[in-house]
């Protein structure tokens, strides 16, 4: 070996093994000494397999021999075989046959990658904690949407989530033509409800008509709070009177019942109002004035009944 080969040699950084073709060690570079904390003096002359017992294999040998017999270079990877070097270093194996002057030699480099390994298994951990991250994010943002646009007593959307439908299903009944409903229910008596059975009960109670509600409606309608005892329920695409008699047939089913709440009996009453666009108002304030007018006669009449 030239002399000045092995200055080069020592400069790499990459493990540098050069075998004879009996496969015993030649030259053993500084990095192949930092990565197998072996020094050269201690693997000069003996066999590659004494010195990495993992390359006593099948495979090693098969390739050491291909490339011998035809000089085309051979690659080990540390994804297929880790533990070439060690348990804690992950490296890349290149193979090539050199000439020198006695003839056929084995060049080995051996291309330390656990930086790499352990970059991906950061970026794979990073991508786990991103997704967990992003689950959870999810799961607040429905939390804030809730919050925002439901009703916390009684899980029926609140007024700002009312308006926004509501201007959506008046613009598309604009240009479709259909009729828009808006139905007005107050529940009558509610005070004295909170009163004689107490504020729990009553909650428990408007939570009950909510539900109630949205029992009697379509799939499509919107049940709203409107305010402390008063719901309003938004009925789009009503193509006929029909459409609109089975959601009222449903409700009116429940404008007069007796209920058991907390083992009391009471007494739950209804009143409603509908309104109609076109025909009652151009605008949703038009139709919820409408509506509430007609629900206030309702309940003037249920208390001379």
């Amino acid at each position: 070996m030239d002399s000045f080969l092995p200055n080069i040699l020592n400069c790499i950084n990459e493990g540098i093994v050069i075998l004879a073709e009996d496969l015993s060690i030649i030259y053993w570079n500084p990095f192949m000494e930092k990565l197998t904390k072996k020094k050269q003096d201690e693997v000069k002359d003996t066999k590659i397999e004494e010195a990495l017992p993992y390359l006593n294999r099948n495979f090693f040998h098969s390739a050491v021999d291909k490339v011998i017999a035809g000089g085309t270079p051979v690659f080990f990877s540390a994804a297929m075989h880790r533990r070439m070097i060690s348990e804690n270093h992950k490296v890349n194996l290149k193979m090539n046959r050199v000439s020198n002057r006695d003839g056929a030699a084995i060049l080995l480099e051996f291309i330390d990658v656990t930086n790499q390994f352990y970059q991906i298994s950061q970026l794979r951990d990073y991508v786990r904690q991103l997704s967990h991250l992003n689950i959870k994010l999810q799961q607040k943002e429905k939390v804030i949407e809730k919050l925002a646009y439901y009703d916390k007593l009684t899980g029926v959307a609140n007024r700002a989530l009312f308006d926004k439908f509501a201007d959506k299903y008046l613009n598309l009944a604009k240009r479709s033509g259909h009729v828009l409903g808006l139905m007005f229910v107050d529940v009558n008596e509610f005070k004295a409800i909170n009163d004689t059975f107490g504020h729990n009960t009553g909650d428990k109670v408007m939570t009950r008509v909510a539900s109630l509600l949205t029992e009697s409606t379509r799939k499509n309608d919107i049940v709203c709070r409107y305010g402390g005892d008063e719901f309003l329920v938004l009925m789009p695409d009503i193509t006929s009177y029909a459409d609109y008699q089975r959601v009222a047939k449903q409700i009116s089913r429940n404008k007069k019942k007796h209920i058991i709440q907390d083992g009391y009996r009471i007494s739950l009453s209804l009143s409603t109002g509908v309104s109609f666009y076109p025909d009652d108002g151009e605008t949703i304030d038009d139709l919820i004035a409408k509506a509430d007018e007609i629900m206030y006669a309702d309940k003037h009449g249920s208390r001379q009944n």
